[in-house]
């Protein structure tokens, strides 16, 4: 049962986290194999926590990393930090506890973190297979047209 509706909770939560949720919710554990095939492990992490837990003070916060990747951009979120990369561009680093809109990059001032944060993302890219961007190479003298759609 959800309990206290309609409250808001400030920790990031993403769509792979449902599945783990559904799955706590139902009481059941994800299965390593499906017909005889070996499952990838499961990416999310259950809130049903927070679902279930009126009382701020004892509020979940994430335990594991967020990871995502499209059209080359890559980023990691873990706990306040998160992690751009652009791509084509350098890693930055954000604060999101102190800076949400992400306009003071801290990548020169935390180097150790930004090297731990990029090898946590490279070993999630080689987990779940992401492959490089771009997918088929672009011709000498020709844009990345991914990155523009408003010119598509």
């Amino acid at each position: 049962q959800i309990e206290s509706p309609g409250r808001i909770h400030h920790n990031p939560w993403v769509m792979l986290d449902i599945v783990a949720t559904v799955y706590e919710a139902a009481g059941v554990e994800y299965p390593s194999h499906y017909k005889n095939q070996k499952l990838p492990l499961l990416e999310g992490e259950s809130f049903l926590n927070v679902l279930q837990n009126s009382d701020d003070e004892n509020n979940m916060e994430r335990r594991r990393p967020i990871f995502w990747e499209h059209q080359g951009n890559r980023a990691v979120r873990l706990g306040r930090w998160k992690l751009v990369n652009r791509h084509g561009d350098e890693w930055e680093l954000y604060n999101m506890d102190d800076d949400r809109t992400e306009l003071n990059n801290l990548a020169n001032e935390e180097k150790d973190r930004v090297k731990a944060m990029i090898k946590m993302w490279e070993e999630w890219a080689e987990r779940c297979e992401i492959e490089s961007w771009p997918l088929n190479p672009i011709e000498e003298g020709e844009r990345d047209w991914a990155h523009y759609p408003w010119l598509w």
